[in-house]
């Protein structure tokens, strides 16, 4: 979760003071909660909409298996012999 501690937490209301090891929003006179709040900020834009840092989560690697990828497309004849007059460039 992301909290109000985090060095690039930003409150867009500048309404964020501390109150011994809390955070409190002058704004809303209660607790600040990033989570909820739709002021809250992050200078790295990592914040999530359900109020996870994503500086916090871990890259997935995914393996891709050379038979899961796809043919490349195929053009058709007729557009490559149109391409090929108004450039007026022969292949083969």
């Amino acid at each position: 979760m992301c909290s109000s501690g985090c060095e690039f937490f930003r409150c867009e209301q500048r309404s964020l003071t501390p109150r011994g090891n809390l955070a409190y929003c002058r704004f809303a006179d209660d607790e600040c909660t990033p989570a909820s709040c739709k002021y809250a900020r992050c200078v790295k834009g990592r914040l999530l909409p359900n109020g996870v840092c994503g500086l916090t989560l871990k890259t997935r690697e995914i393996e891709v298996k050379p038979e899961e990828l796809l043919d490349p497309m195929e053009i058709p004849e007729k557009f490559v012999r149109k391409v090929r007059m108004k450039k007026n460039i022969e292949y083969f």
